[in-house]
């Protein structure tokens, strides 16, 4: 994976933040991050010096994840939100373009509708928060309510890269073969941070509600006012492409690539197509 970008860490809300930076002119592109095991590097790693030669690009590890300090025990939406705001104002950037993957998707798209003022153009790529039931069994639910059955979940993870690969090609990516040993080995060493559950489990234990998802602003997009990308992949299990194609009759003018034999982590498995669409989008 290619290193032409730099980091550094920064204090943003009271918290050591870690960014990957890239790019030294044009307008500023902010890239979100999703939840789970993941990270600024492990979803834009691969784009971040390409987009850099046409962006000021700053990618920001989400409180808890990365490399950034945890933030409070409850990551709800209104938290990342007001985090995003935060970042920006410590980056002085006024406005910028943001690009969201999954659950930094739904926090890119709550701030450009609470405070449009601060968003140029939006890209939501695999997006959370569009609205929709989720079919969880009651038993799985409870679950997430017992600690020691999240515990035992991820020390299953850590201790068989195995089991992990067969999570990632079943669940993540559209294509089984994609979930090679190097992306497995990446994954896995984020898994090993110390902590690294905390984050994830928080939001998940707030989000998912008895047969439906805590925050979805489905009834708001029609408000929403930045001209908007949806980039989805058309095999995403996780957000189900529906939601997408929803979506984008909901947003005035906006546009939607659906991505073919793609699945959730459309950053990783089609990067140079993402790169491409939002350098299209962006102009």
């Amino acid at each position: 994976m290619p290193h032409e970008f730099a980091s550094e860490f920064v204090e943003v809300a009271g918290l050591r933040t870690h960014v990957l930076r890239a790019g030294d002119s044009g307008p500023p592109l902010v890239l979100l991050h999703g939840t789970a095991i993941d990270s600024a590097r492990l979803t834009y790693g691969a784009s971040l010096p390409q987009l850099g030669k046409h962006f000021r690009v700053y990618a920001p590890d989400w409180p808890g994840y990365g490399q950034s300090q945890p933030g409070p025990s409850a990551h709800g939406f209104r938290f990342l939100e007001d985090f995003l705001h935060a970042f920006l104002d410590a980056m002085g950037l006024p406005r910028a373009h943001l690009a969201g993957f999954s659950m930094g998707g739904a926090a890119a798209l709550g701030l450009a509708l609470d405070h449009p003022q601060r968003v140029d153009k939006l890209v939501l790529i695999d997006s959370y928060g569009l609205g929709g039931t989720v079919h969880l069994p009651l038993l799985p639910y409870l679950a997430l309510r017992v600690r020691s059955a999240d515990r035992y979940v991820w020390s299953v993870l850590r201790r068989n890269k195995g089991t992990l690969r067969w999570f990632l090609a079943t669940f993540v990516l559209g294509n089984a073969c994609l979930a090679t040993r190097e992306l497995v080995d990446e994954v896995h060493r984020q898994l090993m941070a110390p902590g690294a559950e905390g984050a994830f489990m928080d939001w998940l234990r707030g989000e998912i509600r008895p047969g439906r998802l805590r925050t979805s602003y489905r009834a708001r997009l029609r408000n929403l006012r930045p001209l908007t990308l949806i980039l989805h992949g058309a095999r995403d299990l996780i957000v189900p492409a529906y939601r997408a194609r929803r979506a984008v009759r909901l947003i005035p003018d906006a546009r939607l690539v659906l991505v073919p034999g793609c699945g959730h982590w459309l950053p990783r498995e089609a990067p140079g197509v993402v790169e491409r669409k939002v350098m299209e989008f962006l102009g």
